[in-house]
């Protein structure tokens, strides 16, 4: 009897054994993994470029500037990332303490948080400002729909000659990204408005 409990012991011993190297040499194997795991939830990126445009007039209630581009949506399960690089400006702010630009979808803002920049007083003029302004958009049903960029001063304010793309240098753009939960799987797709 002494000699099986000391079998059954050797055996758990190396079977133990066994399952620690498996578990040290599958760790490296895992870490690798991850970022492509995480990379593989992108479903395709759309890049427009934004033509240069102005309103005349800005008050304190926003103003759509422009339609940015029409992007397509393949599932409500979607997260939309929308990022656009680019020059805004108001060439005169009269009265508040500045603008903000906001990037909407479907002519609403984003429900995840904010995806403004603004623009202080000090800084108007026709050269402008380079901003990055970044917004999460969820709940898009699948088909088109619309990225736009509104303006509006500060509480009170007015200012005149609202624009993107000051000067019109053909550097402003759009990026448009979509991401799946897990589970979930289509091709991946890049296009571009070219």
């Amino acid at each position: 009897m002494k000699n099986n409990h000391l079998t059954f012991e050797r055996l758990a011993i190396v079977a133990l054994t066994a399952l620690v190297i498996i578990a040290l040499v599958q760790a490296p194997r895992a870490a690798q993994a991850a970022p492509s795991a995480a990379a593989a939830q992108m479903l395709g990126v759309s890049v427009f470029n934004v033509s240069c445009v102005s309103i005349p007039t800005v008050t304190s209630i926003y103003t759509k500037l422009t339609n940015l581009g029409t992007f397509s949506v393949n599932s409500v399960d979607s997260v939309m990332e929308l990022t656009f690089n680019g020059r805004i400006a108001v060439d005169s702010i009269y009265s508040g303490n500045g603008a903000v630009f906001e990037l909407r979808v479907d002519n609403v803002p984003s429900g995840v948080g904010r995806a403004r920049a603004s623009m202080r007083t000090s800084e108007a003029g026709s050269a402008g400002v380079q901003v990055s302004l970044t917004g999460l958009f969820t709940g898009l049903s699948a088909g088109n729909h619309t990225a736009s960029l509104w303006v509006r001063t500060s509480d009170g304010g007015s200012a005149s000659g609202a624009r993107v793309d000051p000067g019109c240098w053909s550097s402003d753009v759009l990026i448009v990204k979509e991401y799946l939960p897990f589970g979930l799987a289509f091709l991946p797709t890049v296009i571009n408005s070219d």
